[in-house]
C-alpha cells in the first residue's frame, strides 16, 4: 500500500516544508545547505515523539516520495512518447509535401502565415563504410584520422 502525502503526519509534512526551504534558498552554497538540511533534520529527530514513531514516518515518507519519483518518471516517458509521435508525423508530413510539390513542379508556395520552398542544393549523403573499402578516388583522409586509424 503507497502512503499519499495528506496520510502523512503533520510533523513530517512540517519537515518537508523546511528541508524544501532549505533547497530552495539559492543565497545557500552546497556546503551550506547540505550542513543546514542535516542539522534540521537532526533537530527534528531529536524533539518530539521518540526515535521509532519518526523513524517510521521518515520510512511512510520515503516511500511516498518513490512513488512520486516513479510517477513522475512514468509521465516523462508518456511525454517524450508523445514528443517523438508528433516529430515522426511532422517528418512524414514533410516528406509528403515535398514530393508532392517535385510532382506538381511547384518549388515556392507563398501562403498567408507560411512561406514553402524547395532548396535546390540536393542532401547529402553520408556513406557509413570504412574507408578501406572505398575507392581510391573518394577518400579524403585528414592527418589526425589517419594517426588514429594506425594505432588501432
Amino acid at each position: 500500500m503507497t502512503t499519499r502525502l495528506w496520510e502523512l503526519s503533520d510533523e513530517i509534512q512540517q519537515l518537508e516544508n523546511a528541508l524544501a526551504l532549505i533547497v530552495d534558498d539559492e543565497t545557500l552554497s552546497e556546503a551550506e545547505r547540505e550542513t543546514k538540511l542535516s542539522e534540521t533534520f537532526n533537530q527534528w529527530l531529536s524533539t518530539g515523539e521518540s526515535f521509532k514513531v519518526k523513524a517510521e514516518q521518515v520510512a511512510r515518507y520515503i516511500r511516498h516520495q518513490e512513488a512520486v519519483s516513479e510517477a513522475r518518471k512514468a509521465e516523462a516517458r508518456r511525454i517524450r512518447d508523445l514528443a517523438s509521435l508528433a516529430e515522426n508525423q511532422a517528418t512524414r508530413l514533410r516528406r509528403y509535401l515535398t514530393n508532392q510539390m517535385l510532382l506538381s513542379s511547384i518549388n515556392r508556395i507563398d501562403g498567408v502565415s507560411t512561406k514553402i520552398s524547395l532548396r535546390k542544393k540536393q542532401p547529402t549523403v553520408l556513406l557509413n563504410v570504412p574507408v578501406e573499402e572505398l575507392p581510391a578516388e573518394y577518400v579524403r583522409v585528414c592527418d589526425s584520422l589517419k594517426l588514429r586509424s594506425s594505432r588501432n
